[in-house]
């Protein structure tokens, strides 16, 4: 009897200290459930933290990308593309909800390697804009270059001008004393009614300057109605361009000094009562202009 409840008493502390080591196990395995599932935890909310920050990393990388500006279309299309892969990476990362480091890692690499493309075309589009600003304050230079070129050629041209009016008016026959009347045919000033003929005289002042030699003097006779008095249907010369009737003309010598000279308008009944104009030219100049009254 005392050998049947020792057995028992043996089997009972056995069977206990088996419970005690189950339950010891169990409390064990308990707390390494609830440490595991902290981390999980830790992991899953440090996991959506870098993911976060990830996603503004890329949201930053793709603003960088809009604020790039170049006129290169080379380099423009070289953004663009740049642009949809973060556009990609970032719809990628949307449907991302896997709790690994080694994704989150993938998606760091593929930034950084985003971050490094941005930071090479940065040095691109600086040194182009740096080139274009050297190249545009050389353009400058040389506009300015060419506007005191221009300006330069201009004032040489006033000058070259100013010279020719000078030579010019060096040049030109100066006329003094016109006088247009009336004329017999003795050579006498009459009237109207008995002219023969108008004669204009008159006298080439002295220009040491002007060329010597042979010289045409055109006369021009405007009748008070403004009709020319033309001393012939092809009586023309050039003046200033345009193709001008004359009345009569002489061919003189001039040697540089004083030379009086006189033209004769043979009257051929047209002439009226009034005022007229008359006009002498030479040489493509106006020489000289005075208003006479017949009555």
């Amino acid at each position: 009897m005392e050998n049947e409840n020792l057995t028992k008493s043996k089997k009972d502390k056995t069977l206990m200290i088996i419970i005690g080591v189950l339950s010891a196990v169990l409390i064990v395995l308990f707390v390494f459930f609830l440490v595991e599932k902290k981390e999980n935890r830790e992991n899953m909310i440090a996991i959506t933290a870098e993911k976060e920050e990830l996603q503004q990393e890329l949201t930053d990388l793709s603003h960088h990308y809009d604020n790039l500006k170049t006129d290169n279309d080379t380099l423009n299309a070289k953004l663009v593309h740049e642009q949809e892969k973060i556009a990609t990476l970032m719809d990628k990362m949307k449907k991302f909800r896997n709790d690994s480091y080694a994704e989150i890692n993938r998606y760091k690499r593929e930034i950084g390697t985003l971050k490094t493309v941005l930071r090479s075309y940065v040095v691109q589009i600086d040194s182009l804009n740096q080139l274009n600003q050297k190249l545009l304050a050389e353009n400058k230079e040389v506009k300015k270059q060419m506007d005191w070129v221009r300006e330069r050629n201009k004032t040489l041209e006033k000058k070259t001008e100013k010279m020719e009016e000078t030579l010019e008016k060096a040049n030109t026959l100066a006329v003094e004393n016109f006088h247009i009347y009336p004329i017999n045919k003795r050579d006498k000033e009459t009237t109207l009614k008995k002219c023969f003929q108008l004669k204009a005289d008159f006298t080439i002042s002295r220009n040491i300057t002007a060329k010597r030699g042979p010289r045409m003097i055109y006369l021009r006779i405007t009748r008070p109605d403004g009709e020319v008095l033309a001393a012939s249907s092809k009586s023309f010369f050039k003046f200033q361009n345009a193709s001008l009737t004359y009345s009569a003309r002489r061919e003189i010598t001039y040697e540089g000094e004083k030379l009086d000279v006189a033209i004769y308008w043979p009257n051929d009944g047209s002439l009226t009562k009034g005022e007229y104009v008359a006009d002498l030219f030479s040489d493509n100049q106006q020489i000289g202009s005075l208003k006479f009254i017949l009555k």
